[in-house]
């Protein structure tokens, strides 16, 4: 069985194929927003454990840096990344980050009255969100 990259290895796979702009999907529980991002500047700035600034709506972090018990660096952490305060999830795939909003949306309806169908979630999401996905 394959272990699936995280965000963080999938950006830097992209820097070594030679990508300078990539997109991230920022969820944001029942959709999720498409942004463009500098891949190096992107990794420079989690290389030095720092947040990186989207159009001034998001802030993108990971969750630091490895090091040894004695504070020596060991690189920069194979983690996700994360965006704003909330800590909401990035993702390197659109579907991804779509099926988890589904998803998410689905889990939030638990116990309603009137479940929601699949359909109806698709629908939602691609409703509140700003990607390629658009259901009718």
């Amino acid at each position: 069985m394959l272990n699936k990259l995280t965000t963080l290895q999938v950006i830097q796979n992209k820097l070594l194929e030679g990508y300078e702009t990539m997109y991230l999907y920022i969820e944001d529980s029942f959709g999720y927003d498409t942004v463009t991002v500098n891949v190096k500047e992107l990794l420079q700035a989690m290389a030095i454990d720092e947040s990186y600034e989207v159009n001034e709506d998001y802030t993108i972090y990971c969750t630091g840096r490895n090091t040894d018990r004695d504070g020596n660096l060991l690189g920069i952490a194979q983690d996700n990344l994360w965006s704003n305060a909330a800590m909401l999830n990035v993702f390197t795939d659109e579907e991804e980050c779509f099926n988890f909003c589904v998803k998410y949306l689905i889990e939030f309806n638990e116990g309603e009255e009137e479940q929601l169908t699949l359909e109806e979630a698709k629908k939602e999401v691609a409703a509140q969100s700003f990607g390629s996905f658009k259901i009718v």
